[in-house]
């Protein structure tokens, strides 16, 4: 996952640690330096980011051998119609909108997981509940 907020990333944590294992990064180049060391099945990328923004990130990973076809949850708080279409633009391959509930999102990962395209879904959970 990379997100620059510390405090969603703890709720991540949480919400998929006890089934996932769950890499926790701020930014491309630490995103580059764990995909060397390990071979996620799917990250997790926020839009909105210092630096490099989460297209950006998806569209790098795109173009990094043995990443073309990993699956990219796009997970943030824009409901922007453009921003929408451009995850798919850079290869993203779901797109889910905070706040996002704890169910909806390991629904989604898990049907990433099982090559499964996830359409935006949008909720109205403030996050914590089931």
């Amino acid at each position: 996952m990379v997100d620059d907020e510390p405090d969603f990333q703890t709720i991540m944590h949480a919400w998929l640690e006890p089934k996932y294992e769950l890499l926790a990064l701020k930014s491309w180049l630490e995103l580059y330096g764990a995909l060397r060391a390990k071979s996620p099945d799917l990250v997790i990328l926020d839009l909105h980011m210092p630096e490099v923004d989460g297209f950006e990130i998806c569209k790098k990973l795109r173009s990094t051998p043995g990443f073309e076809k990993l699956p990219v949850l796009f997970l943030t708080a824009s409901r922007d119609t453009e921003d929408y279409r451009r995850n798919f633009e850079a290869g993203g391959t779901g797109y889910l909108v905070k706040p996002v509930g704890r169910r909806q999102l390991i629904a989604a990962v898990e049907d990433l997981l099982a090559g499964v395209h996830v359409p935006q879904r949008i909720t109205v959970d403030a996050g914590g509940g089931d």
